[in-house]
């Protein structure tokens, strides 16, 4: 473990730190979170070269090093540093195929900057990346590591119990960050977060939904939703994607063990006074719909894709009225095979039985910043 060195003003010793053995990207990202790193200005070189100098002063990654050795003899010792990207290929036991690391500096204030650090390494055939960041105080030379930053700990909480994978990105002369969560297969591709800088942090705007082929963009598109939520209906390691706007909720099983078809479930009644119920094997929604009116659709989930739905419409009369047994209770179950047949209270109740015990989980909405095709052609 590293000693924690606290920053103290020039006329003092500063940091008396010995010089670090040569470290596995791994074993920085395990103990990096503890230990204060100081950095010493050079005005002959940009920033972000002082700051990557100081973090690998610490830590010795072999790359980093041969990097800056190679780096410093380029003769390219001016310019800004301030919206670029460092790309540093291949290190320690890696090729330049397997491994790399992204160094990032977003100036803050006149007195602060944030350093992001990026290592990204394939593992198990998928590339995922692991984000550290710092905030660097000029004035004292400190550079604090911040483990609990918003942007290390995002998920929008897309899960599949294929391989998934996590990278991030910056645009050139943009302080904005790219969280892309993925699948490697499955009709949903992934989750591209944008984070926004705002003065020491970044802000979470929302999300776009990558999906495969162009007329899956379409159907989710012309929804017109505003957010979206990730859940796991039937605990199978697969989350569901639902997106709602004003006046529509929508389930869509689109996991890599389900089907692509998003029939059955698509449009379930979204109103303000109600929610969605989660079950064991499906869910419902279930609602007052006036005086004595009670409604609900009940979604039975089979194989991460929804199988069949129940509707139910009960109305209880006030004292001495009658209603038309025509009308109340209605109790509708539409089939895989798109058929849908009036069934008994006790078809009804053998069909909410199907779904198995209540769950307590609730949905977190997110905003969806629009619906992206990552194979436009549908892989023709």
């Amino acid at each position: 473990m590293k000693k924690l060195f606290l920053p103290v003003f020039a006329v003092l010793p500063v940091f008396c730190h010995l010089p670090a053995a040569a470290m596995d990207e791994r074993e920085v990202q395990a103990e990096w979170e503890n230990t204060v790193i100081s950095v010493t200005r050079d005005n002959r070189v940009p920033e972000d070269i002082a700051l990557l100098r100081a973090f690998n002063k610490t830590w010795q990654v072999p790359a980093i090093s041969a990097y800056l050795k190679k780096w410093k003899t380029s003769g390219k010792n001016t310019g800004k540093s301030a919206g670029r990207t460092l790309t540093i290929r291949g290190y320690d036991d890696c090729d330049e195929d397997s491994c790399t690391v992204f160094v990032r500096e977003n100036p803050v204030q006149d007195d602060h900057a944030l350093f992001f650090v990026i290592f990204g390494r394939v593992s198990d055939i998928v590339y995922t990346e692991n984000l550290l960041v710092y905030d660097y105080d000029r004035n004292s030379g400190a550079m604090k590591p911040l483990p609990d930053f918003p942007a290390r700990n995002h998920s929008t909480g897309l899960r599949t119990s294929g391989l998934d994978y996590q990278v991030y990105s910056f645009d050139d002369g943009d302080s904005s960050l790219v969280i892309s969560d993925g699948v490697t297969d499955g009709p949903l591709v992934g989750a591209r977060s944008l984070f926004r800088q705002e003065g020491a942090s970044l802000r979470y705007e929302g999300a776009e939904i990558t999906v495969n082929g162009a007329s899956m963009k379409e159907q989710l598109a012309a929804l017109d939703a505003g957010e979206f939520a990730f859940y796991d209906i039937d605990g199978d390691g697969n989350t569901e994607l639902f997106l709602k706007n004003s006046a529509v909720g929508c389930i869509l099983a689109l996991s890599v063990a389900g089907r692509p078809e998003t029939r059955t479930a698509e449009f379930i009644d979204f109103s303000e006074d109600g929610a969605f119920i989660f079950y064991e094997k499906g869910l419902s929604r279930e609602r007052n719909c006036g005086p004595g009116c009670f409604s609900g659709s009940y979604v039975l989930m089979e194989n991460s894709a929804p199988a069949a739905m129940l509707s139910v419409y009960e109305l209880t009369p006030p004292p001495g009225k009658k209603v038309n047994p025509e009308e109340s209770p209605v109790y509708k179950i539409l089939g895989p095979e798109g058929r849908e047949r009036r069934v008994t209270a006790a078809e009804k109740e053998e069909f909410i039985k199907k779904l198995g015990k209540k769950g307590s989980d609730e949905l977190t909405w997110q905003p969806l910043l629009g619906i992206r095709a990552e194979f436009p052609e549908d892989g023709e």
